[in-house]
């Protein structure tokens, strides 16, 4: 009862604190409205990014831990300029809900030049590829080492085929190797895959909960429940909603979460950290007929804006 009421007056502070800001820097949202017109909507939609990202480094400047954190992603954000028929709306998520699947392949850092100088392809690292697999099996893929090998492929960049068809830029020269930057680039293994074996079972798969590509860690306390249900198998699955959706504590430590020492091992073996600052923006932009959307990561702790990608 004492967290909770201490979580909720922090609670009250940080909103507080928010709406604060958000208020003292409507001036400066209202100057970029008015400087908006359709023929520079592009121009001056970028010019109210700026400014947003200016408030937005204000206004994170406590959150700095998992209970910040949650009141943080929680915070709409919202500004509106009848006036000037403009509307703007900013969505955050945490970054490290999922398991980054450019982690996959091992680091090589320990191969000796000899070694280098033939081909061995790059290992696995067996946790991942069993996270994979049992992804893989519950959702009935018909040849789960080609599309484990494709993804492998992908994230090392030289041209020998682990299984027969699984070097997607022996067919496509213009295929992007050495990592894997994002969804989209993602979904062209997908595409190749079902290419070569016309195995639809794999759009049943809900990999925006279950893949990342940019947190080195996973936050337990952002975790989503698919990506905990296959990284720790032996949770009892009715309970995962009580540690991620429908989660009534914070977890500040490995010692502190209620599972088995071999779960426990399991969960930092794969980089499961207990508050990770980087968040996904999503900030959308209205003017009349005009959109734009602009996604973006932020640190909370460096304060830095990465991964812009600006869309219409």
């Amino acid at each position: 009862m004492k967290r909770n009421a201490i979580a909720l007056l922090v609670t009250i502070s940080f909103v507080t604190v928010i709406v604060a800001l958000i208020g003292i820097s409507t001036g400066m949202v209202n100057d970029s409205f008015k400087r908006v017109s359709n023929k520079l909507f592009l121009v001056q939609s970028n010019v109210l990014f700026s400014d947003v990202v200016s408030i937005l480094k204000d206004a994170t400047a406590d959150v700095n831990d998992s209970m910040g954190l949650d009141i943080f992603l929680s915070v709409p954000l919202f500004f509106e300029n009848k006036q000037n028929d403009m509307t703007m709306n900013i969505t955050f998520e945490s970054a490290a809900s999922t398991l980054n699947i450019n982690h996959l392949l091992k680091k090589d850092d320990n191969q000796t030049k000899e070694k280098k100088n033939r081909f061995e392809p790059v290992a696995l690292q067996r946790n991942y590829e069993e996270y994979f697999e049992r992804i893989l099996s519950i959702y009935n893929l018909s040849d789960k080492i080609l599309f484990l090998s494709m993804i492998a492929d992908t994230l090392d960049k030289d041209l020998q085929e682990r299984s027969f068809g699984s070097e997607i830029a022996l067919e496509d020269p213009f295929f992007t190797q050495g990592h894997i930057y994002d969804m989209s680039h993602f979904r062209q293994i997908i595409r190749a895959y079902k290419k070569q074996t016309l195995d639809f079972n794999i759009d049943t798969i809900p990999w925006d909960t279950l893949v990342g590509f940019h947190a080195d860690f996973i936050d337990f306390n952002q975790i989503s429940p698919q990506t905990l249900q296959h990284l720790a198998p032996d949770i009892d699955p009715e309970s995962l909603g009580a540690y991620t959706t429908d989660k009534v504590d914070i977890y500040d430590n490995m010692e502190g979460l209620p599972f088995d020492s071999e779960t426990k091992k399991r969960l930092q073996d794969m980089n499961v950290v207990f508050y990770d600052p980087l968040v996904a923006g999503e900030m959308n932009i209205y003017n009349g007929e005009n959109r734009m959307q602009i996604a973006f990561l932020y640190d909370l702790s460096s304060k830095k804006v990465s991964n812009i990608e600006i869309s219409y």
